[in-house]
């Protein structure tokens, strides 16, 4: 997560191509920011921008700089890494998000089932990937349909 967060492309089934950039911020860190192509309802491409990174402690946080819809003010997400044992770990993920008072209470709940319907299939991605360098299925089918465009 940490010092792959540009390729998240990689792995995740929600990012169909992602691309990291600028110098980095953090020790440890690859770039600063990283553009990516999604496979969400509701969203075509995005730019985030890391705020946080620790290798140490296995955390990130970073926010999404452009290609939020229009009823948002603003997005951060912040990734951990906890271990629980030597050879198991969970990751906790926090988002937050800010919405514009009308639009967003219009529209904030389809943007709440949207987030809630993927992230679950990302946090199965990063752990098929983590736990085995491979792809999800889930991941494997999205490609073979990109291929075939």
């Amino acid at each position: 997560v940490g010092p792959g967060f540009e390729n998240v492309g990689v792995w995740s089934t929600a990012v169909d191509h992602a691309v990291g950039s600028g110098t980095p911020e953090f020790e440890g860190a690859t770039c600063t920011t990283r553009g990516c192509d999604l496979n969400a309802k509701g969203f075509n491409s995005i730019v985030e921008t890391l705020t946080e990174y620790d290798q140490e402690s296995m955390q990130l946080a970073f926010d999404i700089v452009e290609g939020l819809p229009g009823f948002v003010l603003s997005a951060r997400s912040h990734w951990q890494v906890v271990a629980l044992t030597d050879s198991t770990s969970t990751m906790n993920v926090t988002s937050t998000v800010q919405m514009k008072p009308f639009l967003g209470s219009l529209m904030g709940g389809a943007f709440k089932r949207n987030a809630n319907r993927i992230i679950p299939t990302i946090l199965e991605d990063l752990k098929v990937y983590a736990e085995t360098g491979d792809v999800s299925e889930s991941k494997r089918k999205r490609m073979e349909v990109l291929a075939k465009k």
